[in-house]
């Protein structure tokens, strides 16, 4: 049974739709208590699954590993040497055994005890990481519908509503005071993790709709909390959950949203130009 079953399984996000059902997850689970138990247990089911993510989505599943060994592999193991290079869709498959051991590691050195991790299997559990680690995250919402939206092209806004005012500051705070006034936060300037939010620029903001993660390049924020940024568009993202802080009443919204494939971002700029120039193509 699990020969064949290798070969009909998938895990949710595999594929392009934003329906998140799998089989590996909840199609042969609900079969029997047996295909219950094989589909929790048998690393082989869903090492098929992570092999294949990480084969034919390398921008994006092979990427996570990459980072995921980076940082977590201790700098003096053997573990912490990884060498990516051309541009080969499987360049990121032989990653994976040491990701594994990272994982099982991890698992060990936390919360989980000796027998879960054995009676699980260690690719679900790095599954499970990858996706909520690197390829699906939560982040506030700025909301103005926009007919295109371009990677790498500069956009300018002035937050004056209560709820784009906390935005801001939010995301800004975190950083030194001075670049709340002007100073640009890149690498030159110290900072490797730049300040970012989700600006979904559809007509609506739900579920499904894609958006896009904007990276705050300038910012000043005024005495009257107002503020003028400039943000660059770094990628497009599906949206799976809209919310509100309960503790909050300014309407100031979050999201969690998915990563695409960076084919998929360029079929949705694509589709964006050809619907309002017509008339022109896109190379």
């Amino acid at each position: 049974i699990p020969h064949i079953l290798s070969f009909l399984v998938t895990v949710p996000y595999e594929e392009t739709s934003p329906d998140f059902r799998a089989t590996l997850t909840h199609v042969f689970p609900l079969v029997s208590k047996q295909f219950y138990s094989l589909c929790k247990s048998i690393d082989d089911l869903w090492a098929v699954c992570v092999n294949r993510l990480v084969r034919f989505q390398p921008d994006l599943w092979g990427e996570a590993v990459y980072h995921f060994i980076q940082s977590n592999a201790p700098q003096d193991s053997d573990l912490s040497s990884i060498n990516v290079s051309g541009q080969r869709n499987d360049r990121f498959v032989p990653l994976l055994n040491k990701a594994c051991i990272l994982m099982q590691r991890l698992l060990h050195s936390t919360h989980h005890a000796v027998s879960v991790v054995g009676t699980s299997s260690i690719h679900a559990h790095l599954y499970r990481h990858l996706l909520n680690n690197y390829i699906r995250y939560d982040m506030p919402v700025f909301f103005m519908p926009d007919d295109l939206i371009v990677r790498g092209r500069t956009l300018g806004f002035y937050f004056f509503e209560p709820r784009y005012r906390r935005l801001i500051w939010e995301v800004m705070e975190p950083y030194p005071v001075e670049f709340r006034q002007g100073r640009i936060p890149n690498e030159e300037n110290g900072i490797t993790n730049p300040p970012m939010f989700i600006y979904a620029h559809r007509s609506r903001l739900q579920r499904g709709y894609d958006a896009c993660v904007v990276q705050v390049i300038h910012c000043i924020i005024n005495p009257n909390g107002t503020a003028n940024i400039e943000v660059v568009p770094v990628e497009h993202v599906r949206i799976q959950k809209v919310y509100e802080q309960v503790d909050m009443n300014d309407h100031l919204y979050f999201a969690k949203v998915i990563r695409m494939t960076k084919e998929d971002q360029d079929d949705i700029e694509r589709r964006d130009f050809q619907r309002i120039y017509p008339s022109l193509s896109m190379n």
